[in-house]
């Protein structure tokens, strides 16, 4: 999916029908049109499977999944550690979603995924972002320069800390992540045939798992499956959530 899009982003209509296809299957392209279509299809994929959205055709996502893939194997021995979720990533959704409706579209269009690598491409490119920046009256250079120091800021920061971009600063993937609880689906540890091997924290990119207290931050996956992949006890799993039919804190409490 990353390579589609660096197809659209570099050649516009000119480019492979799939890469093509590849935009109009972004959220924010489909929210900004007169049809919802991908925005609506994304948001029912989230609350029947979660973040999947964030795995699959993101390409600041599908990146990061590049960076992490070659960390691991020039360094095998790296590993992460589960990381507390934290507030700042509401902060920046807030702050997105504040500039939206003030009109500084400069904001959005700065820390927005699919917009950071239109960004970076319009280097190239250029007349690509001429909607964007050129139409709120700031160069389009100014919008190519802020494109690929946001770039190059992702990928180093995903060498050494995963997939940090997604969980702390993206907000469309802290939006999607607000949906978490009412997933049908979603990863859970199950703490009778958890050994403690450590191999799921170790693996997550996203540093949403924590094995000492069989906890997995689901609001914060990114669907990629490493955990389940290298789980040697199925002990780590995708099920039904089944905390979404909780109807009383009682219930609750002995669930």
């Amino acid at each position: 999916m990353l390579f589609a899009s660096l197809l659209w982003l570099l050649l516009g209509t000119s480019a492979p029908v799939y890469a093509i296809i590849s935009e109009r299957a972004q959220i924010i392209p489909s929210a900004i049109q007169a049809s919802l279509g991908a925005t609506v299809v994304w948001i029912i994929a989230t609350i029947l499977f979660g973040r999947i959205y964030c795995a699959t055709v993101c390409p600041v996502g599908t990146l990061q999944d590049i960076v992490v893939w070659t960390r691991r194997k020039t360094d095998p021995g790296h590993t992460f550690r589960f990381e507390e979720g934290g507030k700042v990533r509401y902060v920046v959704l807030a702050a997105y979603l504040g500039s939206l409706v003030l009109g500084i579209f400069a904001v959005a269009y700065a820390i927005e995924p699919w917009n950071i690598m239109r960004n970076a491409a319009s280097a190239v490119r250029p007349n690509d972002t001429l909607l964007t920046w050129g139409a709120i009256g700031i160069s389009v250079g100014i919008g190519a320069a802020v494109g690929l120091v946001a770039l190059v800021a992702i990928l180093l920061w995903a060498w050494k800390s995963g997939k940090a971009f997604c969980t702390t600063v993206c907000p469309i993937g802290t939006a999607l992540g607000c949906l978490h609880s009412q997933s049908l689906m979603h990863i859970a540890i199950d703490p009778d045939k958890c050994i403690s091997c450590m191999k799921c924290e170790d693996i997550c990119a996203s540093k949403c798992i924590k094995v000492e207290q069989r906890l997995v931050d689901n609001s914060r996956c990114t669907r990629c499956f490493d955990c389940t992949d290298v789980c040697p006890n199925d002990a780590i799993r995708f099920q039904l959530n089944r905390s979404r039919h909780r109807q009383t804190p009682l219930m609750e409490m002995h669930n």
